[in-house]
Protein backbone atom coordinates (compact mmCIF):
# COMPACT_ATOMS: atom_id res chain seq x y z
CA UNK A 1 0.00 0.00 0.00
CA UNK A 2 0.80 3.46 -0.80
CA UNK A 3 1.65 5.95 1.72
CA UNK A 4 -0.84 8.08 0.46
CA UNK A 5 -3.42 5.39 1.43
CA UNK A 6 -2.12 4.73 4.98
CA UNK A 7 -4.19 5.71 7.86
CA UNK A 8 -7.56 5.93 5.65
CA UNK A 9 -9.92 3.79 6.07
CA UNK A 10 -10.94 1.02 3.63
CA UNK A 11 -14.13 3.27 2.53
CA UNK A 12 -11.76 5.98 1.92
CA UNK A 13 -9.82 4.05 -0.15
CA UNK A 14 -12.50 2.33 -1.92
CA UNK A 15 -13.63 6.17 -2.70
CA UNK A 16 -9.73 6.87 -4.14
CA UNK A 17 -9.81 3.93 -5.90
CA UNK A 18 -13.38 4.48 -7.45
CA UNK A 19 -12.29 7.87 -8.68
CA UNK A 20 -9.31 6.49 -10.17
CA UNK A 21 -11.11 4.34 -11.90
CA UNK A 22 -13.46 6.83 -13.26
CA UNK A 23 -11.21 9.61 -14.69
CA UNK A 24 -8.94 6.59 -16.34
CA UNK A 25 -11.54 5.60 -18.46
CA UNK A 26 -14.54 8.16 -19.08
CA UNK A 27 -14.76 9.50 -22.67
CA UNK A 28 -15.74 12.71 -20.87
CA UNK A 29 -14.85 14.80 -17.94
CA UNK A 30 -16.16 13.36 -14.39
CA UNK A 31 -17.68 15.58 -12.88
CA UNK A 32 -16.27 16.32 -9.22
CA UNK A 33 -19.66 15.64 -7.12
CA UNK A 34 -20.18 12.75 -8.53
CA UNK A 35 -17.23 10.73 -6.53
CA UNK A 36 -16.06 11.90 -2.76
CA UNK A 37 -12.68 11.40 -3.87
CA UNK A 38 -13.29 14.64 -6.28
CA UNK A 39 -15.36 16.70 -4.68
CA UNK A 40 -13.34 16.66 -1.55
CA UNK A 41 -9.51 18.00 -1.70
CA UNK A 42 -7.97 16.51 0.98
CA UNK A 43 -8.53 12.92 -1.23
CA UNK A 44 -8.17 14.17 -4.37
CA UNK A 45 -4.73 14.67 -3.48
CA UNK A 46 -4.52 10.55 -2.36
CA UNK A 47 -6.21 10.32 -5.91
CA UNK A 48 -3.43 12.52 -7.99
CA UNK A 49 -0.56 10.65 -5.85
CA UNK A 50 -2.07 7.01 -6.90
CA UNK A 51 -1.90 8.15 -10.58
CA UNK A 52 1.53 9.71 -10.40
CA UNK A 53 2.62 6.36 -9.24
CA UNK A 54 1.56 4.99 -12.92
CA UNK A 55 2.75 8.24 -14.37
CA UNK A 56 -0.09 9.99 -14.97
CA UNK A 57 -1.88 13.18 -13.64
CA UNK A 58 -5.16 14.59 -12.94
CA UNK A 59 -6.16 17.28 -15.69
CA UNK A 60 -9.53 19.69 -14.93
CA UNK A 61 -11.79 20.23 -17.93
CA UNK A 62 -14.66 22.56 -17.45
CA UNK A 63 -15.19 21.88 -13.42
CA UNK A 64 -14.85 17.86 -14.36
CA UNK A 65 -11.20 15.43 -13.91
CA UNK A 66 -10.07 13.02 -16.38
CA UNK A 67 -6.46 11.45 -16.27
CA UNK A 68 -3.61 12.00 -18.62
CA UNK A 69 -0.05 11.07 -18.79
CA UNK A 70 2.42 13.56 -17.29
CA UNK A 71 4.27 15.55 -19.84
CA UNK A 72 8.19 14.01 -18.99
CA UNK A 73 6.24 10.62 -19.60
CA UNK A 74 4.40 11.82 -23.04
CA UNK A 75 7.59 13.18 -23.71
CA UNK A 76 9.50 10.36 -23.68
CA UNK A 77 6.83 7.59 -24.97
CA UNK A 78 6.66 9.54 -28.05
CA UNK A 79 10.66 9.66 -28.22
CA UNK A 80 10.42 5.71 -28.02
CA UNK A 81 7.49 5.74 -31.13
CA UNK A 82 5.35 3.97 -28.28
CA UNK A 83 1.76 4.88 -29.34
CA UNK A 84 2.89 7.23 -32.15
CA UNK A 85 0.27 7.30 -34.92
CA UNK A 86 0.72 5.78 -38.62
CA UNK A 87 2.34 8.63 -41.42
CA UNK A 88 -1.91 8.32 -43.03
CA UNK A 89 -3.81 8.61 -39.41
CA UNK A 90 -0.75 11.63 -38.68
CA UNK A 91 -1.72 13.55 -42.00
CA UNK A 92 -5.44 13.45 -41.90
CA UNK A 93 -5.12 14.62 -38.38
CA UNK A 94 -3.28 17.46 -38.86
CA UNK A 95 -5.51 18.37 -41.61
CA UNK A 96 -9.18 18.08 -39.06
CA UNK A 97 -6.97 20.00 -36.60
CA UNK A 98 -5.51 23.40 -39.19
CA UNK A 99 -8.77 23.54 -40.82
CA UNK A 100 -11.30 23.04 -37.68
CA UNK A 101 -8.72 24.37 -34.73
CA UNK A 102 -6.07 26.98 -35.86
CA UNK A 103 -7.75 28.28 -38.90
CA UNK A 104 -11.33 29.06 -37.55
CA UNK A 105 -9.54 30.73 -34.21
CA UNK A 106 -7.31 32.66 -36.22
CA UNK A 107 -9.92 34.18 -38.46
CA UNK A 108 -12.46 34.84 -35.59
CA UNK A 109 -14.68 31.95 -36.56
CA UNK A 110 -14.34 30.43 -33.22
CA UNK A 111 -14.90 32.52 -30.16
CA UNK A 112 -12.63 32.44 -26.89
CA UNK A 113 -13.66 29.77 -24.06
CA UNK A 114 -14.75 27.18 -26.95
CA UNK A 115 -12.80 23.42 -26.36
CA UNK A 116 -11.50 22.13 -29.47
CA UNK A 117 -13.92 19.18 -29.19
CA UNK A 118 -16.76 21.45 -29.48
CA UNK A 119 -14.92 23.08 -32.37
CA UNK A 120 -16.26 23.51 -36.47
CA UNK A 121 -16.45 20.24 -37.73
CA UNK A 122 -14.43 19.15 -41.16
CA UNK A 123 -16.59 17.36 -43.73
CA UNK A 124 -14.75 14.28 -45.25
CA UNK A 125 -14.66 15.86 -48.50
CA UNK A 126 -11.87 18.75 -47.35
CA UNK A 127 -9.65 15.64 -46.34
CA UNK A 128 -9.28 15.32 -50.23
CA UNK A 129 -6.55 17.90 -50.19
CA UNK A 130 -4.01 15.89 -49.25
CA UNK A 131 -1.51 13.44 -50.94
CA UNK A 132 -3.25 10.26 -49.53
CA UNK A 133 -5.69 8.15 -51.39
CA UNK A 134 -9.58 8.16 -50.39
CA UNK A 135 -8.59 4.28 -49.27
CA UNK A 136 -5.72 5.68 -47.18
CA UNK A 137 -8.49 8.33 -45.92
CA UNK A 138 -10.69 5.77 -44.92
CA UNK A 139 -9.11 3.80 -43.22
CA UNK A 140 -7.18 6.20 -40.88
CA UNK A 141 -10.08 7.58 -40.12
CA UNK A 142 -11.63 4.59 -38.86
CA UNK A 143 -8.49 4.13 -36.60
CA UNK A 144 -8.55 7.82 -35.25
CA UNK A 145 -12.20 7.49 -34.24
CA UNK A 146 -11.79 3.78 -32.89
CA UNK A 147 -9.36 5.59 -30.99
CA UNK A 148 -11.45 8.59 -29.64
CA UNK A 149 -8.59 11.12 -31.12
CA UNK A 150 -11.21 12.29 -34.30
CA UNK A 151 -15.58 11.90 -33.81
CA UNK A 152 -17.82 12.27 -36.11
CA UNK A 153 -20.10 15.45 -35.29
CA UNK A 154 -22.43 17.52 -37.61
CA UNK A 155 -21.68 15.61 -40.54
CA UNK A 156 -17.98 16.09 -40.11
CA UNK A 157 -15.18 15.42 -38.24
CA UNK A 158 -13.35 17.18 -35.18
CA UNK A 159 -10.80 16.63 -31.90
CA UNK A 160 -12.10 13.45 -29.90
CA UNK A 161 -12.24 12.99 -26.51
CA UNK A 162 -8.29 11.85 -26.34
CA UNK A 163 -7.62 15.54 -26.88
CA UNK A 164 -9.20 16.46 -23.38
CA UNK A 165 -6.59 14.46 -21.49
CA UNK A 166 -3.82 16.42 -22.45
CA UNK A 167 -2.03 18.67 -20.39
CA UNK A 168 -1.94 22.61 -20.65
CA UNK A 169 1.27 22.15 -21.19
CA UNK A 170 0.89 19.18 -24.23
CA UNK A 171 -1.89 21.85 -25.74
CA UNK A 172 0.25 24.79 -25.88
CA UNK A 173 2.97 22.97 -27.90
CA UNK A 174 0.39 21.50 -29.96
CA UNK A 175 -1.30 24.75 -30.82
CA UNK A 176 2.09 26.50 -31.63
CA UNK A 177 3.46 24.15 -33.79
CA UNK A 178 -0.22 24.41 -35.69
CA UNK A 179 0.39 27.92 -35.63
CA UNK A 180 3.79 27.10 -37.47
CA UNK A 181 2.29 25.22 -39.63
CA UNK A 182 -0.96 27.20 -40.91
CA UNK A 183 0.50 30.59 -41.06
CA UNK A 184 4.03 30.25 -41.15
CA UNK A 185 4.66 33.89 -41.59
CA UNK A 186 2.11 35.14 -39.53
CA UNK A 187 2.48 37.66 -36.35
CA UNK A 188 2.17 34.35 -34.07
CA UNK A 189 4.51 32.27 -35.81
CA UNK A 190 7.42 35.35 -35.74
CA UNK A 191 6.63 35.47 -31.88
CA UNK A 192 7.28 31.83 -31.09
CA UNK A 193 10.13 31.83 -33.32
CA UNK A 194 11.55 34.70 -31.31
CA UNK A 195 10.70 33.19 -28.33
CA UNK A 196 12.68 30.04 -28.93
CA UNK A 197 15.66 32.34 -30.30
CA UNK A 198 15.39 33.72 -26.70
CA UNK A 199 14.25 37.24 -28.72
CA UNK A 200 12.00 38.97 -25.63
CA UNK A 201 8.89 39.11 -27.18
CA UNK A 202 4.63 38.64 -26.01
CA UNK A 203 3.59 35.54 -27.75
CA UNK A 204 0.03 35.89 -28.22
CA UNK A 205 -1.81 33.01 -26.33
CA UNK A 206 -4.06 30.63 -27.30
CA UNK A 207 -5.11 26.92 -27.20
CA UNK A 208 -4.89 26.78 -23.57
CA UNK A 209 -5.94 23.86 -21.48
CA UNK A 210 -7.48 21.30 -23.61
CA UNK A 211 -7.99 23.54 -26.29
CA UNK A 212 -9.61 26.49 -24.59
CA UNK A 213 -8.62 29.83 -24.17
CA UNK A 214 -7.00 31.20 -20.79
CA UNK A 215 -10.58 32.57 -19.98
CA UNK A 216 -11.77 28.72 -18.93
CA UNK A 217 -12.67 27.50 -15.32
CA UNK A 218 -10.03 24.67 -16.69
CA UNK A 219 -6.84 26.95 -16.87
Amino acid sequence: MRESMVGLSQARQDDVHAAVCAVETARRPVPASTFRALAEPTLRLVVEEELAAAGRVLVTVRGGYLSGYSDPIAARLAKEGTGVLPRECRAVLTLVLLRGVAIPRADGRVPRGVLWTDGIAVPREELRHSALSDTQIDEAVKILVRADVLQWRSGGLIPGPQFLRLTPAMMRHLFEQLVLLAEPEGAQAEALRRRDAGISWTVPEEGGQNGADDDNDNT
